[in-house]
């Protein structure tokens, strides 16, 4: 029988979200009057600044998209697939790892991370549950911190036996 499992982390727009998206309106419209000054005036140092400000105004767009990132673990039989949702719109899987190649599971309080090693967050900025930490090897050490609820908990402790600190 499959094991399937599939959890959501959800997260809220923090304050920089909403000065990002002031920025973006503010740079957009001063991006249009270049635009226009550019084609009423046919002078390059316009044309320059609109090609500026349509870069700064993208850059923000990006920058914001950033800021508000929601998680999915995603479990079936064994296999752990980390997504990330940029401001609901984008997905984009950061890990995909079986979870029998984790060196270490645990409670962040319970496993140290070398220095040195690669560390991965993959919970949303607002989460308050409990932390917890895998350290995997691929391309070098690397550790990522996860927030699971118990039953995905359940389900990694099942398929990863022996290496639970």
């Amino acid at each position: 029988m499959d094991k399937f499992y599939e959890q959501h982390l959800g997260t809220q727009k923090n304050s920089l979200y909403g000065v990002f998206n002031a920025l973006i309106y503010v740079f957009g419209f001063i991006s249009s009057i270049a635009l226009l000054f550019t084609l009423v005036t046919f002078n390059i140092m316009i044309f320059i600044a609109f090609i500026l400000l349509s870069i700064v105004t993208y850059l923000m767009v990006y920058m914001r998209n950033r800021q508000y990132t929601e998680y999915e673990y995603i479990f079936t039989n064994g296999n752990l697939q980390i997504d990330a949702i940029y401001n609901k719109q984008k997905r984009k899987t950061l890990l995909d790892i079986d979870v029998k190649e984790f060196e270490a599971f645990g409670k962040e309080s319970e496993i140290k991370v070398l220095d040195g090693t690669k560390k991965n967050l993959f919970i949303p900025w607002n989460c308050k549950d409990d932390r917890y930490v895998f350290v995997y090897n691929r391309e070098g050490k690397k550790a990522a911190y996860i927030a699971p609820d118990e039953e995905l908990l359940k389900l990694i402790n099942l398929y990863n036996r022996g290496k639970r600190i």
